[in-house]
């Protein structure tokens, strides 16, 4: 898979989705709806909007792994500061796209969404680093 070690980035990916369904599922499940608008009565369940979820975690892995590769990163010290670097630079300025241009400025999905990705991105590229 482009160089890549499969097996990594599929535990790295599983891993990354199912944080999301714990962030948004169950811990952040009310403030997220809510900040969103979206009654308890029609919180959805397994739909195939899902399956995108799972590619685009897919693909944000497959990125970290290309990024930790192309630096010939060595170990976990090493994945946790290219990851931090690169939520800094890139991922949190394209989440807070939202939080600026949407009239409601709302913080608490932006931290709700922020910090997800933060802590997928770190457990993603730990896993990499540890199963280079």
């Amino acid at each position: 898979m482009f160089g890549l070690k499969p097996i990594p980035v599929v535990l790295a990916t599983v891993v990354f989705w199912f944080l999301g369904f714990i962030w948004y599922g169950v811990v952040f499940a009310d403030a997220w709806m809510a900040g969103h608008g979206i009654p308890a009565d029609q919180a959805g369940g397994f739909d195939i909007y899902m399956l995108g979820g799972v590619l685009i975690t897919l693909l944000q892995v497959i990125g970290l792994a290309f990024v930790l590769t192309w630096r010939n990163v060595s170990g976990i010290n090493e994945a946790v500061k290219t990851v931090l670097t690169m939520w800094l630079l890139l991922a949190l300025p394209i989440i807070m796209y939202d939080y600026i241009y949407i009239p409601a400025h709302n913080s608490t999905l932006l931290m709700i969404d922020g910090s997800y990705v933060l802590v997928g991105w770190l457990a993603s590229a730990v896993i990499l680093a540890v199963m280079k």
